[in-house]
């Protein structure tokens, strides 16, 4: 064993004499006589510590601690031991050098890493300003009012009459300062606040979670306020940095629970050089102020994704993506109805208020307007189940994209017209219900780029364009001679079609959230990977409403829901570092 025990030293002192290519890397810059001094020093010691082990191995007497102290006699630092036989030839000890560099990646990404990229850390932030202008039809013009049921059944829809004016404003849709990294070269951080409502005393969290990667089997482990496992557009498994359009359709909105994010724990995983991946969450439903906070019994809930990657060419200028989600939410509570109800609604396709502004998603600013275009009300049911399909494709400028989904609300026992009330069905059974929508999008990039792919998750990536971003930069100046130069930055028009049906059921216990139709138009210039400009014009037209109920004596007891459309101008102002 002494021997085997001498060998292993031996082999072991000569590794750390031989040093190691980042070594023979950085020591190769003649500029660089710190980093090369600190690297001998640290070959060095652990040359000392290695005569000491043979001594004691060998049976000799290990000299004194003083013997092997520095020049200013002090110890130097342990050094990590290698495990013989599982390093790989070169391999660096993960945190043996601690040197920070700064660089700002693709003339955008401010990063901060140790040279072995054991710690890494991004540091910055985006923001988006709105500007919008609305026309509507008459009867949508009218004031919203609460709806009452009828004395034969609970009818739930929107609210009766239209949904009051909407006026033309802007505001600070986003405010996002963010930190992330990695962390011991396998954790990796995210943590980015939302602070465009901090005027208003209301700070939310986008995604803030720590977590693991390179986990035999599962792959990736996220713990925190992570992005909830459905759906392709921009804002729901990718960023809002990315998105088409300057808001999510109708689809996402209502279908999909208006639900980007989830409190819990997130893991996900890929196969066959990230052509398939799958996602799993287990957490909380997230609140609309967007704290990380819940209390109360039950509203558990689980989501999982899973894509497919066909065709992946030419480093990503030609893919096709496929992918379906599928979740599950629990109703049960500790009794109090607030805590136990479900609802599905969508505003015109362009907001008129700050969503993100108060607990329940309308911001209270003079003229802002969060009524809803269609709206089941709440309902008071046992669980709800989700589920969506996903399509994609990209060929060099060109791509397309869709979504279609259900949303089953089972066992269905009443209407909750206050959340301290429920106003149960009047045959005493329960119903399932059934609601659904989609979407479909075109883009095209006149310049030429191609939108960009995360393969590691299977979604659209942060960056619109990617790292290199537009293949040139926007500029006008003057040259030396003083005549105008100028580049044209990257150019793209788009076309959306959404649709959402929240009607279902059969009388008395029906529901009628409405229908809706939305149409979208937007021309997006990309300045650089920094600054773009967005301009969408959004119609959306609602119908099939709950309409005006009379007695037998001809008065009203539950007025009707006026239709109508809604036309929106949009102009979004969005720079990141």
């Amino acid at each position: 064993m002494k021997w085997i025990s001498t060998a292993a030293i031996l082999a072991a002192l000569g590794i750390g004499m031989s040093g190691s290519p980042a070594m023979a890397q950085q020591g190769s810059d003649p500029q660089n006589f710190d980093y090369l001094r600190a690297r001998m020093d640290q070959q060095d010691a652990e040359i000392r510590h290695l005569h000491e082990e043979l001594a004691a191995a060998l049976g000799g007497t290990p000299a004194t601690p003083a013997a092997y102290a520095n020049p200013d006699g002090t110890m130097p630092a342990p050094v990590a031991a290698d495990p013989v036989g599982q390093w790989p030839p070169g391999a660096a000890v993960v945190g043996s050098d601690m040197h920070v560099t700064a660089s700002m990646k693709d003339g955008l990404f401010l990063w901060l890493e140790t040279p072995n990229k054991d710690f890494t850390m991004h540091i910055g932030y985006w923001m988006q300003l709105d500007n919008v202008y609305w026309k509507e039809s008459p009867d949508l013009k009218t004031a919203a009012t609460a709806r009452t049921g009828a004395p034969f059944g609970a009818i739930s829809g929107p609210a009766s009459g239209g949904i009051g004016e909407l006026e033309d404003g802007e505001y600070f849709r986003r405010i996002r300062p963010f930190l992330e990294g990695t962390f011991w070269e396998t954790g990796e951080y995210r943590l980015i606040l939302a602070l465009e409502n901090d005027q208003y005393s209301d700070t939310g969290f986008d995604e803030f979670w720590v977590g693991e990667t390179k986990i035999p089997v599962i792959g990736s482990c996220r713990i925190g306020h992570v992005k909830d496992p459905m759906g392709l557009e921009g804002d729901m498994t990718a960023s809002s940095r990315c998105m088409t359009f300057m808001e999510r359709s109708s689809y996402s909105e209502a279908i999909e629970l208006n639900q980007n994010f989830l409190t819990g724990i997130w893991m996900s995983n890929n196969y066959l050089d990230e052509h398939v991946t799958w996602e799993f969450c287990a957490a909380r439903p997230d609140q609309g102020a967007s704290s990380g906070s819940y209390f109360g019994d039950g509203q558990s809930a689980v989501q999982g994704r899973i894509t497919a990657l066909p065709i992946y060419e030419d480093e990503g200028r030609q893919l096709l993506h496929f992918g379906v989600s599928a979740g599950w939410r629990d109703g049960a509570t500790n009794g109090t109805i607030a805590d136990h109800l479900f609802q599905l609604r969508a505003r015109p396709e362009l907001r008129d208020d700050d969503p993100a502004g108060s607990p329940s998603g309308g911001q209270a600013l003079p003229n802002a307007d969060s009524n809803r275009m269609v709206d089941t009300g709440a309902i008071a049911a046992k669980e709800e189940y989700l589920m969506g399909l996903e399509a994609l494709y990209i060929r060099g400028p060109l791509s397309i994209q869709a979504e279609y989904g259900w949303n089953w609300i089972d066992g269905a026992y009443g209407i909750a017209y206050s959340k301290s009330a429920v106003t149960h069905f009047a045959n005493g059974a329960t119903e399932d219900y059934v609601f659904n929508g989609g979407y479909v999008q075109l883009a095209y990039t006149l310049t030429g780029e191609n939108r960009a792919y995360d393969r590691r998750i299977g979604t659209l990536a942060r960056e619109y364009y990617g790292h290199s971003g537009p293949y040139e930069n926007a500029w006008l100046t003057r040259d030396a001679d003083g005549n105008f130069i100028w580049g044209r930055g990257a150019w793209e028009i788009a076309a959306r079609y959404s649709y959402v049906d929240l009607n279902s059921g059969s009388s008395p216990n029906n529901i009628q959230g409405g229908m809706m139709n939305g149409f979208t138009l937007g021309l997006n210039w990309y300045l650089n990977n920094n600054l773009n400009i967005m301009l969408d014009w959004v119609y959306d037209d609602r119908y099939d409403l709950p309409a005006t109920e009379t007695n037998a004596k001809g008065v009203v007891i539950n007025p009707g829901t006026n239709p109508g459309h809604t036309n929106g101008l949009g102009i979004e102002v969005q720079f990141q570092l």
